[in-house]
């Protein structure tokens, strides 16, 4: 967050900072400090743990390309926008699990038939510049959202809400989607049909407030400075120096302000793995999820160190363009997914520390009771142990586009963002195609936004991202792929596949609904729409002096409840 949050452009199990309360100690209780001699590295970590104990300093691994709340999709923007806007409702850690909490709504009721939501938004809530914020702007933002002219990538989170289709197409008015304040403090939201998980979707972005009057005073530069935005949640964001630093401050207007700790958050922009690591280590950050051997046994060394499981709900994969002249082919498009040694990727690349993915839907969601990834198995093993000769599968597609090419002739461009620790992955990635279909894969790494844009426009061959589950259901993953969904070009469309995932949602049985979501990731599956990679768990680290850290991934709580002891 989500929502991350998103598409992101590196391994995810090394990219998250997380904020939960479940921790091992790494450290010695009741140390007697006045009697020690503090060397120049103690009185520096001392400095940046604890002589202000209201800031927090953490980081990001690529500079946000927009923090525009509606139309943006990254990780990196959700972590600022999830901290300067109020959502109606919060998720937050209750035990192991999540609980939803009232934030800007301070009650809100669901009608028997499941399909109409009602708010009620607090009295003499604000904005940061005082101005009052209102059912209006919660409207007016998810319109927005909506609105073709936006073009936001997670629109398709919205689906469920009536006439959304035919207002995401720009073929009904804004005025007939389903949401509506019906007064200054009420907010009414109608769906099609009930969605079981849309709680858990209504604190995304996707359904934040916004302020109309500035989005249009600021025009296309909305979202692209920290001074063309006004936000309404725990911070304000008072500084943005692209590439290097972004800084949130407390927002005294914020009507939950007392039950915020912390004055400041800075957030410095570490594309390079190693200075994220390295930042970590000399106490310059304080919390970090890595799952690399080097590091961990450096970091499970260190003192004053908590440590947390993280079971994150994300996956690396490759998309192939299917508009391609090349990968439009269903063969060729198998042959490579096919191709492709996950096992030997996770043990050379990840030390072993990550699991090979032959599905979409990574493990950790459910529906309800059901463990989704249990129910449906591994369906990419099957396709692999029918196809042994992937060579000569890749020729036979050659064969059907009818050029006369070899493997051998091919150069395939596989674009991937910058980040240093990618290097390995591009390299392996390159010799394990070259080993098993003999093609030559040019590698063209670039920034995180450039490399959006490149996806979003259709423009490139194969493309290395991550996709992190903004919550708990399959159809965090699974709506994806849909086509009116717009957070991932692959050129890829099937009404069949559209209607499973409609079904799905509808259905209130969950065994039934279950089953929908497998034949859909079935069906990705079966035509090659993406190719999974890598998923798994990683470990957060994090200095013992701070408490409500969030573990859980779904969480929506942010830096709100943070403390540093």
């Amino acid at each position: 967050m989500k929502r991350f949050t998103k598409v992101l452009p590196l391994v995810f199990a090394l990219v998250f900072t997380a904020c939960g309360n479940n921790a091992d100690k790494k450290t010695e209780e009741n140390k007697d400090a006045s009697t020690e001699t503090k060397t120049t590295e103690q009185a520096s970590t001392e400095t940046a743990t604890s002589a202000d104990k209201t800031v927090y300093n953490s980081f990001i691994a690529a500079d946000p390309n927009s923090i525009d709340a509606q139309r943006g999709s990254d990780t990196y923007g959700n972590k600022i926008v999830n901290n300067i806007y109020e959502p109606l409702l919060r998720l937050v850690e209750d035990g192991d699990g999540l609980k939803v909490e009232e934030a800007a709504a301070e009650s809100w009721e669901l009608s028997e038939d499941g399909k109409t939501y009602t708010f009620h938004i607090r009295p003499n809530m604000k904005w940061e510049d005082g101005e009052p914020l209102t059912a209006k702007d919660f409207e007016y933002g998810i319109k927005r959202t909506v609105d073709p002219e936006s073009g936001s990538e997670s629109a398709f989170l919205l689906a469920d809400i009536e006439n959304f289709a035919e207002c995401n197409k720009g073929k009904k008015p804004l005025d007939e989607l389903g949401v509506k304040a019906t007064d200054d403090m009420t907010l009414e939201i109608k769906l099609s049909h009930p969605a079981t998980y849309f709680t858990s979707i209504i604190p995304f972005r996707v359904c934040f407030p916004q302020r109309q009057d500035v989005v249009e005073a600021k025009g296309d530069a909305f979202g692209s400075e920290a001074d063309t935005v006004v936000g309404c949640g725990p911070f304000k964001l008072t500084e943005w120096t692209h590439n290097s630093q972004l800084v949130l401050e407390k927002n005294p207007e914020y009507w939950d302000a007392d039950k915020v700790s912390l004055e400041k958050v800075n957030l410095k922009v570490l594309t390079d793995i190693n200075a994220r690591m390295n930042a970590f280590q000399a106490k310059e950050i304080m919390s970090i999820i890595t799952n690399l051997p080097e590091w961990t046994q450096t970091f499970d060394k260190m003192e004053g160190i908590a440590t947390a499981d993280v079971a994150l709900p994300s996956m690396d994969y490759m998309v192939p363009n299917h508009k391609d002249e090349l990968f439009k082919n269903a063969k060729v498009r198998k042959a490579f997914n096919l191709a492709l040694d996950r096992e030997g990727l996770n043990d050379v690349v990840l030390s072993g520390q990550s699991t090979p993915a032959y599905y979409w839907v990574p493990g950790g969601i459910t529906l309800n009771t059901i463990n989704f990834r249990e129910f449906a198995g591994e369906p990419l093993k099957k396709a692999i142990e029918e196809n042994s000769d992937v060579k000569a599968l890749l020729q036979e597609g050659l064969d059907e586009i009818g050029k006369g090419q070899k493997p051998e002739d091919l150069e395939i461009s596989l674009i991937m963002t910058n980040d240093t620790f990618l290097k390995a992955y591009g390299e392996y990635l390159q010799e394990n195609l070259q080993q098993k279909l003999g093609v030559k894969v040019n590698l063209e790494t670039l920034e995180w936004p450039v490399l959006s844009s490149r996806v979003q426009k259709g423009d490139y061959q194969l493309a290395f991202l991550a996709w992190f589950a903004d919550y708990n259901n399959p159809s965090a993953m699974l709506s994806l792929f849909k086509s009116d969904a717009a957070a991932v070009n692959s050129g890829w469309t099937s009404a069949d596949y559209d209607k499973l995932i409609d079904e799905a949602a509808i259905e209130t049985d969950d065994q039934k609904a279950a089953d929908l979501y497998k034949q859909a990731e079935q069906m990705l599956v079966d035509e090659d729409v993406i190719y999974p990679l890598i998923t798994g768990k990683s470990t957060l680290y994090y200095q013992d002096n701070i408490e409500n850290i969030n573990i859980n991934q779904f969480s929506t709580a942010g830096y709100k409840y943070i403390k540093i002891k």
